[in-house]
């Protein structure tokens, strides 16, 4: 017989088509599944004519319908979504697919816990789901379902009805927990659950010895920066840095940038023809998209990283560079400043402001920053962490309304839904 468990429900997570697609989702999930019987349920947009034929759709149709993630039994069910148009239906989608999927997966009713990520469309979907079979929702903040789709028209309205609805609201940073509230959520429901990193995987390793291995220069410093190549992320306001800093005496200062576009877009062509345009064809290099376990000797090649964003929830890639000693420069937007509250970890700095920005990673480059004190900051924030605190959060949400616990002792090997 089935024992009562948690489902996950996140459009971001993700597959084997997929695999640096919101990978701090998957994570945190992972941290909490060694401690709560769960199961992932990951809908996955679909809208035929646009799958075949738009490249950047097309590996939607090779997602596989399940798969076994170390500890997670992963399900992606799909729904239809018209890109660019009609986006406030998601939410009506998402549910309809979440309820047959529990019709088909979970007959004896064992989901005491629906865990949705991103107030819209999951929150939403969830919200309403769990209203009608009588049991509790959690929903995580991310980031854009507060900065950008709590003031989007025509999407507004439900994101605040899944903030309202939801047996806890966790903002994986306070400012996106303060969103939440003036948006309507309850503040003593409302929790601000940082994500974590984890500190095995991202630590200290020979500079040199890194950059041998990543064929880059031992001779130069080296700015990084990690993340989508799309125009929110500022890799054109670092490249104008970079440039600005060449023109006031640091020749020498070479950029990797590692990431690549997705379904919100590409703009590596641009910044390629931004390089051109600022004379640097021989101080950048776009390394592509790099798998998480893959990123450490990259972090630990550089002097500084750099995290110039418009808008960002909890960036994982800020403690995972103080996580293996690298100081960072980066914009202060919403969770940003609070992983970095002291100026011995990093400098934080105005979103668009160049001479901030070329300022910033020229004294980052001269300073002597402390190893030990980057990465005891990350050591405080570790996954574990994370996870044993959401985990007591969930145990209260679901003792309040009488249902059974979905507590796991640990164990290596996933309990699925059929």
């Amino acid at each position: 017989m089935s024992k009562p468990r948690v489902l996950v429900i996140s459009t971001m997570f993700p597959n084997s088509e997929l695999p640096v697609h919101a990978v701090f989702v998957q994570q945190r999930i992972q941290a909490l599944a060694k401690r709560v019987r769960l199961d992932v349920c990951s809908p996955i947009p679909t809208f035929p004519l646009a799958d075949r034929w738009v490249a950047k759709y097309q590996p939607r149709l090779r997602i596989p319908d399940r798969e076994t993630q170390g500890n997670l039994s992963c399900h992606f069910p799909r729904f239809l979504s018209v890109p660019k148009v009609a986006k406030p239906l998601d939410g009506w989608a998402v549910y309809h697919t979440l309820k047959k999927f529990l019709r088909q997966h979970d007959p004896d009713r064992n989901v005491v816990l629906l865990d949705s990520h991103l107030a819209f469309p999951d929150g939403w979907a969830a919200v309403r789901l769990g209203r009608e079979l009588g049991i509790p929702v959690t929903v995580t903040l991310r980031g854009h379902d507060i900065n950008e789709l709590g003031h989007t028209r025509g999407r507004r309205r439900m994101v605040m009805e899944a903030l309202r609805g939801a047996d806890r609201v966790f903002g994986v940073a306070q400012a996106l927990c303060d969103g939440a509230v003036e948006l309507g959520a309850d503040p003593s429901t409302t929790v601000a659950s940082s994500n974590g990193v984890d500190t095995e995987r991202f630590q200290p390793s020979d500079r040199t010895q890194a950059r041998h291995a990543l064929g880059l220069p031992t001779d130069r410093p080296i700015i990084l920066s990690v993340g989508h190549l799309v125009e929110r992320k500022g890799f054109h306001h670092i490249l104008q840095a970079a440039a600005r800093l060449k023109q006031q005496g640091h020749p020498g200062v070479f950029v990797a940038i590692v990431g690549s576009g997705g379904e919100e877009g590409n703009f590596e062509p641009q910044l390629r023809a931004l390089v051109d345009e600022l004379g640097l064809e021989n101080d950048v290099k776009f390394a592509g998209a790099v798998a998480n376990p893959e990123l450490r000797p990259w972090y630990c090649a550089a002097d500084v990283f750099c995290l110039a964003s418009e808008k960002e929830g909890w960036p994982n890639v800020v403690l995972e560079s103080l996580a293996c000693a690298v100081p960072v420069v980066a914009t202060a937007v919403w969770g940003t400043p609070e992983i970095l509250p002291r100026p011995e970890l990093g400098t934080l700095v105005q979103y668009g402001s160049i001479d901030q920005l070329s300022a910033a990673l020229s004294d980052a480059l001269a300073r002597q920053w402390s190893p030990q004190v980057l990465r005891d900051h990350a050591l405080a924030h570790t996954w574990d962490d994370t996870a044993a605190k959401l985990a007591q959060h969930m145990r209260e949400v679901v003792e309040s309304r009488g249902l059974p616990l979905p507590h796991l002792e640990p164990s290596p090997t996933p309990q699925v839904l059929p």
